[in-house]
């Protein structure tokens, strides 16, 4: 049941910076937060941003509004309570899946509340007393779950087909009333695991899933710009490098020679690659990054480091090292010479 339609007082503007409307209000919090940053900051802060990838896109596909954030809290809006405590259980799910790759005590994991009442928005940003009843109900949710007042759980338990902990009474901050509280919890289906058992056992299917995710994290910068996961490598080997010919950057890239060409071809139409006569070389010609290139270069940088800790998000800076170790000797040891003239690599 929606939130929206007529109802007394539904919408009083007071002034055009201040509105009051009624609405399901979404407040989550990390368990634990200052236990995890003090364990290990990088990795909690790793893992966290890929958590708030999963609810900002979840609160946007519910018609949710994000309003406040701070450190490790999200609190948002919806019009109504079923949109609310859906995107709260999805939520819930899409991280417990996540987690589920994460040893255990360098798990993040929300806390999430949802109530129902009168909001005050001031510059974009909700206050009032019902929003300190949504934070109290957030403070009583476990890890992992959902808690919903009284108010929300009215809207909801009739629409939604779900058990509810009756968790009684709770007091709450600078209201004279108790306000009823329950507890809700994902689907008690089983999580649809990332990894099948039989291929965390077999180093071949572990590798293609790791490709997988590597290749999807790259077309997530490279795509947008119309580029080539390859020719993202060209201009980075170009930029810290210039002055290499054909040969060299096959080198350096790891790509054969005989994909360079046409790669450094197309940059150089695009106008983003330049060569000039090499010295003492009759064969090759030197590369380097052209100024629309470097602008291309630059923006790809920031983006690609982003999306690279996302991908690895869950892993501590050590685990990061020593992947990155076992990765270069996997790769050394079943090296092909990218100056032949064969077309091995994919």
């Amino acid at each position: 049941m929606g939130l929206c339609g007529p109802h007394p007082g539904h919408v009083v503007t007071s002034t055009r910076k201040h509105e009051r409307h009624l609405a399901a209000v979404f407040c989550a919090d990390v368990s634990g937060y200052t236990r995890l940053m003090n364990a290990d900051e990088a990795s909690t802060l790793r893992l966290l941003a890929s958590h708030r990838a999963i609810t900002d896109r979840l609160i946007l596909e519910h018609g949710g509004r994000i309003a406040n954030t701070a450190g490790d809290s999200i609190l948002a809006e919806f019009p109504s309570a079923v949109d609310a405590l859906q995107c709260a259980l999805g939520i819930q799910e899409k991280i417990a899946a996540v987690n589920e790759e994460v040893p255990e005590e360098r798990r993040v994991s929300f806390r999430i509340g949802v109530h129902v009442g009168e909001v005050i928005v001031r510059d974009g940003d909700l206050f009032g007393d019902d929003v300190n009843v949504a934070a109290r109900m957030q403070s009583l949710a476990q890890p992992g779950s959902v808690c919903l007042s009284g108010a929300a759980h009215e809207y909801v338990h009739r629409t939604l087909p779900l058990p509810f902990e009756d968790l009684g009474p709770q007091t709450v901050k600078n209201l004279r009333a108790p306000v009823r509280a329950y507890l809700a919890r994902p689907s008690g289906q089983p999580i649809s695991r990332a990894i099948p058992p039989v291929h965390r056992r077999n180093e071949i299917h572990l590798a293609r899933r790791f490709h997988e995710v590597c290749h999807r994290a790259l077309m997530e910068v490279a795509g947008p710009r119309d580029l080539t996961t390859f020719e993202v490598a060209v201009l980075a080997s170009l930029r810290d490098a210039p002055g290499l010919d054909q040969r060299q950057l096959a080198e350096r890239t790891g790509i054969n020679l005989t994909k360079v060409q046409p790669i450094v071809r197309g940059l150089e139409r695009r106008g983003l690659v330049a060569r000039t006569p090499k010295a003492g070389s009759r064969r090759w010609c030197a590369l380097s990054l052209t100024a629309a290139g470097l602008e291309v270069h630059t923006s790809l940088r920031m983006d690609f480091i982003a999306v690279q800790d996302r991908a690895m998000a869950a892993l501590s800076g050590p685990e990061r090292e020593t992947l990155r170790d076992l990765l270069a000797r996997v790769i050394k040891a079943n090296a092909v010479d990218p100056s032949r003239n064969d077309d091995r690599q994919s």
